[in-house]
């Protein structure tokens, strides 16, 4: 079987470009036709969808990626999709492996950035980088001496100094040759609040993101979504008011879990603990938004019939610290066929405001749940 890999990359201050070419090395030894491209070069990119693997890497500045690297993932993003294997590597000065803890830790700018970019690849590593001291204007050179202070790192400005462990990087490298299913560079291994959407509809038109952050804890949380109601949530019902010519939606005591499912509104099955979603199809720019029933997702994801516009919501609330749960939606609109596709687009440039006032409004809701549930169990705390 032919083995060729595209390992593509952005670098500031060249460990990355270091790290990137030392992969190739490990692939060419391991027998793979090995193709590097630095995404800053003028020389052209290869075609992402002629390869059987394909790996991107950049490094990550106050929390932050280059531009070109979220230009070239959203610009490639389906074919990335559609590739047969896939990984991102982030370069973190702090990047460690020493407990399962700090190692996530060290993957949060990572995955807080596929989640931006919904994209969802096979496996995923974080590793130290380097201080370049000699290569810094005197601003960053300040700015990363009190950051290697804080951590307990060097300070002397006068030399460099490499923290990536090349072992670590050759293991990456071996584990997706061998496809090890016990590696811990196994993308699954690490909660993505975008993997199911991903799954079931990796293609779209729209979406929206909103987040809150509620004082309660991820069980805490889900019973709160399970029991809001629709007075929890004024906003939302105006919205609905204003959509309705004025028609009363539902009553305003009834839970918003069985409001959607009267609706037309059906339940996901989530594997992951911490987070709830639902789906609906319809034709929403009429007025009774020619809804189609559907019994579970196995019919949502084979539904095909155009003219509909297909509709998928999570809650994703996996993100607990400092006794809050940063609880996460997401909203993706995809369309079936180019006329219901050129229909939705000119509902959605009106209704799309009132649907942030509305889903903005539910996240309101779930956490005013939340903090009574705690008073109902907890009223000393409260």
């Amino acid at each position: 079987m032919e083995r060729d890999i595209g390992i593509y990359y952005v670098s500031k201050h060249g460990q990355t470009e270091k790290i990137a070419h030392f992969l190739g090395e490990c692939f060419g030894g391991l027998g793979w036709d090995v193709y590097v491209t630095d995404l800053r070069s003028d020389s052209g990119t290869p075609d992402v969808s002629s390869f059987s693997a394909v790996l991107v890497g950049a490094p990550v500045y106050m929390e932050r990626y280059p531009r070109v690297l979220r230009r070239f993932v959203a610009a490639h993003r389906m074919q990335l999709m559609a590739a047969p294997v896939t990984g991102f590597f982030s370069t973190c000065l702090t990047a460690t492996p020493s407990t399962r803890e700090a190692h996530l830790e060290s993957l949060r700018p990572a995955r807080e950035f596929l989640e931006e970019v919904s994209w969802t690849p096979d496996w995923l590593a974080s590793f130290p980088g380097a201080l370049n001291f000699r290569q810094y204007g005197p601003l960053q050179r300040w700015i990363l001496k009190r950051i290697s202070r804080r951590a307990g790192g060097p300070t002397d400005a006068s030399r460099d100094y490499e923290f990536t462990r090349w072992d670590e990087v050759a293991r990456f490298a071996k584990d997706l040759h061998d496809d090890r299913v016990d590696s811990p560079y196994r993308a699954e291994r690490i909660a993505l609040a975008t993997r199911a959407l991903d799954e079931l509809m990796p293609e779209f038109e729209q979406r929206m993101v909103q987040e809150i952050a509620v004082h309660a804890s991820p069980d805490e949380v889900r019973s709160a979504i399970e029991s809001t109601e629709l007075a929890d949530m004024p906003m939302a019902q105006i919205v609905q008011s204003i959509r309705n010519l004025g028609r009363r939606w539902q009553d305003p005591s009834a839970r918003f879990a069985q409001a959607a499912a009267g609706f037309g509104a059906f339940p996901i099955h989530m594997k992951h603990t911490h987070e709830v979603a639902g789906a609906l199809i319809g034709q929403f720019r009429k007025r009774d938004y020619g809804i189609r029933r559907m019994q579970n997702q196995e019919d949502f994801k084979a539904f095909s019939d155009p003219g509909y516009t297909k509709a998928l919501t999570n809650f994703w609330f996996d993100d607990y610290r400092d006794d809050r749960t940063i609880l996460r939606t997401e909203t993706r609109i995809h369309s079936l066929g180019t006329r219901a596709r050129r229909r939705f687009h000119g509902y959605w440039t009106m209704a799309s405001p009132g649907v942030r006032l509305y889903m903005g409004s539910v996240l309101r809701g779930i956490a005013r749940s939340a903090v009574r549930r705690r008073q109902q169990h907890h009223p000393l705390a409260a």
